[in-house]
């Protein structure tokens, strides 16, 4: 029997956001007047992304039979609240208190009010899947049946940032009468949603054994679109150094520019470049400078694309060009890697010489030249 659960296992620039809001609209359409559809992500970002995508595929409008959420606002307001009365008074529960996200344990014990509230009546961040949990266990199902009577099909975006009982949320949801697809990229894992211990094996770039149970169980369906429509094939080939696994990317994107691939550029020319190219200038954090230019960390740039970037490399990025050295967390540097359709320079103090995957070419700038490094080492 076919699934009504899907994973789909996306390559950056694959259309992932585009898709999702496609098929969203086809469900409502072929269901009208029924059940709605719901699509979930994690962060505020990726709620407006959904909703812009939305109004482009159908006329500017929100369809009203879509919602759009984020992955907290969700287990809040739709699984934890309804059913609060179980464990708590009548309408007390506010909101979701993110004082102690990171590095304070709670060692109250699971299913008492204390470990789950705090005095102002917010739930603890790094509880609330677990509370849902709790919920849905003490009141025999209730609130996976009525989401049943709500919605006919859920859409989880960017599930590899799904983490601790998040995961176990999205477990009962397959196991129910709910229809779930989940989209990701465990290449691009560099968010979580908590800081639990639950489940650590087995999410971020883990977070596909997490489901091989369900797999195994035919819960689930897993489809892998590796295509990229993004970018062209020397960004891809650098793309598939930086994290290189089992799902490897490959390109349909056949554009081409008067600049295009991956290049090493002096720091003094990268005024020059800038004026030229306005490419957006990456970084790894806020530690690194990038001589005065406005930029986004690598974390933050996800699901955005741009036509060409600049990047001031931190230390393992420049030991992954110069060297060759593998970098050992290499998701926020793959999401870098994953931005640009045409064009990436990479910023050094100096070109150095005789490093075997590192061609010395002439990049034409109006009346000028200047010498750039080309990456060519596929």
């Amino acid at each position: 029997m076919r699934s009504n659960n899907i994973i789909r296992v996306e390559a950056a620039g694959a259309g992932k956001t585009f898709n999702i809001c496609k098929d969203a609209l086809e469900l409502v359409e072929r269901n009208k007047a029924d059940k709605h559809v719901l699509i979930l992500s994690y962060t505020n970002r990726g709620v407006e992304a959904i909703n812009t995508e939305i109004c482009k595929q159908n006329m500017g409008i929100i369809d009203s039979e879509i919602e759009v959420m984020t992955w907290y606002s969700f287990v809040l307001n739709e699984l934890i609240k309804p059913y609060q009365s179980i464990m708590f008074g009548i309408n007390e529960v506010k909101s979701i208190d993110f004082t102690d996200a990171y590095g304070k344990i709670n060692y109250k014990k699971t299913g008492t009010r204390e470990r789950y509230i705090t005095t102002n009546c917010d739930i603890k961040s790094n509880v609330v899947a677990e509370l849902a949990l709790q919920i849905n266990e003490k009141s025999q199902g209730k609130v996976i049946n009525r989401l049943n009577k709500v919605y006919s099909h859920i859409f989880i975006d960017e599930v590899q940032d799904m983490a601790g009982y998040d995961l176990n949320i999205i477990e009962v949801l397959m196991r129910s009468d709910l229809a779930v697809t989940c989209v990701g990229d465990n290449k691009q894992a560099t968010f979580r949603t908590n800081n639990s211990t639950k489940n650590k094996s087995k999410s971020g770039t883990n977070v596909w054994d997490f489901f091989q149970k369900l797999i195994l169980e035919e819960i689930v369906e897993v489809r892998k679109n590796l295509v990229s429509r993004r970018f062209n094939q020397e960004i891809c080939s650098f793309a598939n150094e930086v994290y290189s696994n089992e799902n490897n990317i490959s390109t349909s994107m056949k554009q081409t520019t008067e600049h295009d691939g991956v290049i090493l550029i002096k720091k003094k020319d990268i005024h020059q470049y800038y004026d030229y190219y306005k490419p957006i200038v990456l970084k790894y954090d806020r530690r690194t400078l990038t001589d005065g230019y406005q930029s986004f960390n690598f974390g933050e740039c996800k699901g955005m694309t741009f036509e060409r970037v600049l990047i001031f490399p931190n230390g393992p990025f420049k030991d992954f060009l110069l060297k060759g050295k593998k970098i050992k967390t290499p998701q926020k540097y793959y999401v870098a890697a994953t931005r640009a359709k045409y064009s990436i320079a990479f910023v050094v103090d100096v070109l150095p010489q005789n490093v075997e995957w590192l061609k010395r070419e002439e990049l034409s700038i109006k009346n000028d030249k200047i010498e750039i490094l080309r990456y060519c080492r596929s």
